[in-house]
């Protein structure tokens, strides 16, 4: 079970109701790739509720048809019921105007219903609901206050919004180096993909393409080839980092995209390695080169192998927003290698970086076979 549901189930609360102003036009407008009615739903989804009744400001048919067609998306599994009626049941009651937020959400899941509410902040708050709220059956309802500065009336506050979603879709493990660097460039790629059908997954098999053609380049063995594959891996890295963000955006995250991005990453990785050494063992003709490009991947493939189950759980949780302290998991994941390899690529030494990472990869695998099985017996 999931933190969200864990959190949504303590507190009993399935049911939402989501106040829309008379404002369609803004409902359907795109926010990062989805439509801003259906962002909401999906957030609120996310957090554990499981009925979702909108209740909208004088709507025509035009209009509640109109939304209705964007709330019939295969990624919503959430009842949904347009509604002019008070609940008969206690419900979340949120104000469709504004952007919603998971963490404000279950914040306020877990808030006692005697704490007073100023409804005035709303954009559009009905009549019956407040006479409800103010009645001895006030308890059934749980009013979820505004915050003015996520409301998005105006074509700025939906740019601005859009550029706040890019900037929070970073892992919480994410190391230095995509802090510093990774994260910045990946953004201005998600920026591009966003405005395209493609799927997360299908920008992991391109970041897949491109590092196999990074491993191609450091087959050749000469000093341009060496420096085009480092520059082709860090591309890959870069847009590696995109199709999660794409994933996270778009509420499109899966187990299988999961693994199947950890697996893409390691092929590249053992390719790149393997091809390291050969491309070494072409340009000097001295056999230990393939010797340590072949140590460097089995190092690396038991690394893998040992802890690929707990690479997936931790990203998964990452995403989640969820934090821990940096560990050995967090290294085998670690992308920062790659802007090592392009600085030794640039003084030409990868002779030098594939040594290392032999030894480095392989010292690391004994630890972690130590680990799971010395200590045991």
């Amino acid at each position: 079970m999931s933190e969200d549901t864990a959190s949504s189930g303590e507190s009993k609360m399935l049911t939402a109701i989501l106040l829309l102003p008379n404002e369609s036009h803004r409902q359907s407008r795109h926010l990062a790739g989805v439509p801003f009615l259906l962002r909401n739903a999906l957030t609120l989804q996310k957090v554990g509720i499981k009925n979702l009744r909108i209740w909208m400001q004088d709507p025509t048919e035009r209009e509640r048809g109109n939304l209705n067609t964007l709330m019939q998306d295969s990624r919503i599994e959430l009842e949904i019921e347009w509604t002019d009626r008070p609940p008969s049941t206690q419900a979340l009651v949120l104000d469709g105007s504004t952007l919603l937020e998971k963490s404000k959400i279950l914040q306020a899941m877990t808030l006692s219903t005697e704490d007073q509410v100023d409804i005035s902040r709303f954009h559009y708050f009905p009549e019956v609901l407040q006479q409800l709220s103010e009645s001895q059956k006030s308890d059934l309802l749980k009013i979820v206050p505004p915050d003015d500065s996520s409301r998005l009336t105006h074509e700025d506050d939906f740019l601005i919004a859009e550029k706040n979603l890019l900037k929070s879709v970073g892992l919480s493990n994410d190391s230095m180096m995509d802090k510093l660097a990774t994260r910045f460039i990946s953004r201005q790629l998600t920026r591009l993909f966003l405005k395209t059908p493609i799927t997360p997954n299908q920008i992991t098999f391109l970041s897949l393409l491109i590092g196999l053609g990074a491993a191609w380049c450091f087959f050749q063995g000469t000093y341009t080839s060496g420096l085009a594959g480092a520059i082709m891996l860090l591309v890959s890295a870069w847009v590696d980092c995109a199709d999660g963000e794409i994933a996270r955006l778009k509420f499109m995250e899966t187990p299988w995209g999961a693994r199947f991005d950890i697996f893409c990453d390691n092929i590249v990785h053992f390719f790149v390695f393997f091809s390291i050494g050969m491309g070494l063992f072409f340009s000097t003709g001295d056999p230990l080169y393939k010797l340590y490009g072949g140590l460097a991947v089995y190092g690396s493939l038991v690394s893998f192998i040992i802890l690929g189950g707990i690479i997936i759980k931790k990203k998964n949780e990452a995403g989640q927003g969820k934090t821990s302290e940096n560990s050995l998991t967090d290294q085998v994941a670690n992308r920062d290698f790659i802007y090592f390899l392009l600085f030794m690529a640039i003084i030409d030494k990868l002779d030098i970086f594939i040594l290392v990472t032999a030894i480095g990869a392989n010292i690391f695998a004994l630890y972690l076979m130590y680990q799971k099985w010395g200590r045991a017996k």
